[in-house]
């Protein structure tokens, strides 16, 4: 109780609206929080890479990258203005922005779109062995999709929906977290696990190096079907020899990774949080693989309004009107 107390504490503490300081320089400071994830996953890694650059190069900001529970947390952290910036795929970012999915009931939540990040991309992985060769396999089989609470479920539960396989009732349903779903699933206590992330992966390469795993891929209609209905979900295609034993191409979803913002966060701190991290994405890019992915061309796309600040940004470097 007492350690549960004092960690609620640390996060008031850190995730305080934005509180003025003052730089070396002397001037006003904005302390802001960036939600990310896991520090072993992607969005900490590389949220605290940018956090770190920003702070390196701004006289006006001080990024603290908060790790969280993820994309969920970071936006109802940031809905609530417990937070003022996190990280989420671009479903999450347009189920909120939306009011959709998980916020129908909720409504439109109070945030904005700062910029677009890399891709992710869907994928299940089975044992050669297991005789699932298509998504329409798993009916009946004990399958794992994603992390729970979690923007993955939604997508795994929506391949299963179109292949006419209810979640909850056609399957036996886990709620993982990646390298434990890959575990269970060589241990032999599940059929298959779904996960998003770059490609590759080092777990799944580390998986795949057995012999014994494998992808399945998505029928090119279901992807049509759902892209269409779906647009923050578009067809990707992970090439044959990605990883050990993938000798064929495997067709599947791919979905960005956002930044976003309380709404009323100052339009210029959200302006200088863009432009730095922006410009000076050299400084971080060796952090990971998927940073080579952040350019000025692409980052405006976001799934939910851009907030005033960086849409100022983005009209001043020229790739919005």
């Amino acid at each position: 109780m007492k350690k549960k107390l004092v960690s609620s504490l640390i996060v008031m503490a850190m995730s305080l609206a934005i509180v003025a300081g003052c730089s070396s320089s002397g001037e006003e400071t904005s302390d802001i929080v960036l939600g990310t994830a896991g520090t072993a996953g992607t969005y900490y890694v590389v949220g605290a890479a940018m956090a770190a650059t920003v702070n390196n190069n701004s006289d006006k900001l001080n990024v603290i990258a908060q790790p969280t529970k993820g994309s969920v947390e970071n936006l109802n952290l940031a809905n609530s203005g417990d937070i003022q910036f996190g990280m989420s795929n671009a479903d999450g970012v347009y189920f909120a922005a939306n009011g959709t999915n998980m916020y129908k009931e909720s409504g439109k939540q109070n945030i904005s779109g700062v910029m677009s990040l890399y891709m992710s991309a869907g994928q299940i992985a089975t044992l050669k062995d297991s005789g699932i060769e298509t998504y329409a396999d798993l009916k009946g089989k004990k399958v794992c999709l994603g992390p729970p609470s979690t923007t993955i479920v939604e997508m795994s539960k929506s391949i299963l929906e179109a292949y006419g396989i209810d979640p909850e009732k056609d399957i036996t349903p886990y709620y993982l977290a990646f390298d434990e779903g890959l575990q269970k699933l060589t241990d032999g206590e599940i059929d298959a696990t779904f996960f998003v992330a770059g490609v590759p992966t080092s777990a799944m390469m580390s998986a795949t190096s057995t012999g014994r795993v494998t992808l399945v891929d998505v029928d090119e209609d279901i992807i049509s079907q759902i892209s269409e209905e779906k647009p923050y979900y578009q067809p990707y295609v992970i090439p044959a020899g990605t990883y050990t034993g993938t000798d064929k191409d495997i067709n599947t979803f791919k979905i960005m990774t956002e930044i976003f913002t309380n709404s009323d966060v100052p339009e210029d701190v959200v302006y200088d949080f863009v432009q730095t991290a922006l410009e000076k994405v050299d400084e971080y890019k060796d952090a990971h693989v998927v940073v080579a992915e952040i350019s000025k061309g692409t980052a405006w796309n976001t799934s939910a309004p851009l907030h005033p600040g960086a849409a100022k940004y983005f009209k001043e470097v020229g790739v919005i009107d």
